[in-house]
């Protein structure tokens, strides 16, 4: 910066290269993701890569990379470490991933947890060469606290908000999630958790086969 000053008392002020010096302080004073084409590139390249969650058959497995800002998980061969499908890609730096494989390795859940406390469920069903995905989100019941627990009581702080978790999957093909919302403050706390079985038609349609609910309070 030194050397631009001392050029700019030297040119005149219509001179290309005055504007030439503008542009380039301009591109200076940009921050380094912004004005640096590879720089958002080059982070990821330090992005925290790991292989987990193999398939019964060992067959499949998953690949995760956390980088900043850009979270992937892509579904890759267990052997060669092939890509093979993406199966997510967000740019958000409070997404984690988690996966229940069914015995079968036909079928897969995935978690997808999005800060705190909201995490959700998808189904994917293997389908040709790809696995096809069937959003859970909206068809499963919620986990809502009634009023009549809160006593009058004031909870500001929410432990958990309908947070969705694979469970495990039946013999019978149905898979068992939980729904669970959880709030607290002074001293006390309440937590509703719902647990449901699934089963998904071809359509990808998902029928209830059974949902209970419990609740649970605490005091201090």
């Amino acid at each position: 910066m030194v050397l631009i000053g001392t050029i700019w008392r030297f040119v005149g002020k219509s001179s290309p290269v005055r504007a030439c010096l503008i542009l380039l302080c301009s591109y200076a004073a940009l921050p380094s993701f912004l004005a640096l084409p590879g720089a958002f590139a080059a982070e990821n390249s330090n992005a925290k890569v790991k292989v987990d969650w193999p398939s019964p058959d060992g067959k499949f497995a998953f690949r995760t990379s956390y980088a900043e800002y850009l979270r992937t998980i892509d579904l890759i061969d267990n052997k060669s470490g092939k890509k093979l499908q993406q199966i997510d890609q967000v740019d958000m730096s409070s997404v984690y991933y988690d996966v229940l494989w069914a015995p079968d390795s036909q079928r897969f859940a995935l978690m997808t947890r999005v800060g705190h406390p909201n995490q959700g469920v998808d189904v994917y069903f293997r389908s040709g060469g790809e696995f096809r995905k069937i959003e859970l989100a909206d068809q499963l019941p919620k986990a809502d606290i009634p009023d009549k627990l809160r006593r009058g009581k004031e909870f500001p702080h929410v432990a958990s908000n309908n947070w969705q978790q694979a469970e495990a999957w039946n013999k019978d093909g149905s898979l068992v999630v939980t729904i669970d919302t959880t709030i607290d403050g002074a001293g006390s706390s309440i937590e509703a958790k719902r647990t449901v079985a699934l089963t998904f038609d071809r359509a990808g349609k998902v029928k209830i086969l059974k949902s209970s609910i419990k609740y649970e309070t605490e005091n201090d």
